[in-house]
């Protein structure tokens, strides 16, 4: 009898707070949630540069699934307009091949972005192999993959930056291949951790 006497006062008070105001609700936490504080949402601008003309919208999707991972809302926010960091980073190669962190912070800048994460796949292939040793009587499948891809991270929120010359050939049995598109996609996942400093996939 006594709980459901201390529930009813309870629920007058509340009710009482919230019918007069928000003066109760804004001292108090209500049933011990904090009060929401303000954060700036930064945009994220993502660039891939194709350079196999084989890039499909599911390698898109693996790809933008590990720039979220580190970049997501409510802190950061995926720009799906790419306009101003096209241009930015279009300039910034055509004065450095090889973008440093000050030239990474300037098209940051110019694309009026807090974080921007270039991609360059220079190639992507697969292809099988077959051994021919004379004393392999059953003929063994292998699979050659090739991931190229250049990478470059840069973070306004700390003046963070990394970059990365992926260089993958590998050489695996048939069934045991990774994709050149997950290599690139892990790879990317991990140095973008590695920038902000969580754990590597």
């Amino acid at each position: 009898m006594k709980k459901l006497f201390f529930m009813m006062a309870l629920v007058a008070f509340l009710c009482s707070g919230l019918l007069g105001g928000t003066a109760v609700t804004e001292r108090l936490p209500l049933f011990g949630m904090p009060k929401a504080c303000a954060f700036e949402t930064l945009p994220v601008n993502f660039v891939v540069i194709d350079r196999t003309g084989s890039v499909t919208r599911a390698d898109m999707r693996g790809w933008i699934q590990m720039v979220k991972m580190d970049y997501h809302v409510p802190y950061y926010r995926l720009s799906d307009d790419n306009t101003k960091a096209n241009a930015a980073v279009d300039e910034m190669f055509a004065k450095n091949v090889k973008p440093d962190r000050e030239a990474m912070a300037e098209a940051a800048k110019k694309a009026e972005c807090g974080a921007l994460v270039v991609l360059i796949v220079r190639n992507m292939d697969e292809y099988m192999v077959h051994s021919h040793s004379p004393f392999d009587f059953d003929m063994e499948t292998y699979v050659r993959t090739v991931a190229y891809a250049d990478m470059y991270a840069y973070n306004s929120n700390g003046n963070k930056f990394i970059r990365r010359f992926l260089r993958e050939s590998n050489l695996k049995p048939l069934g045991l291949e990774e994709h050149p598109s997950d290599t690139i996609k892990w790879t990317l996942g991990n140095l973008l951790n590695k920038m902000e400093g969580k754990p590597q996939i």
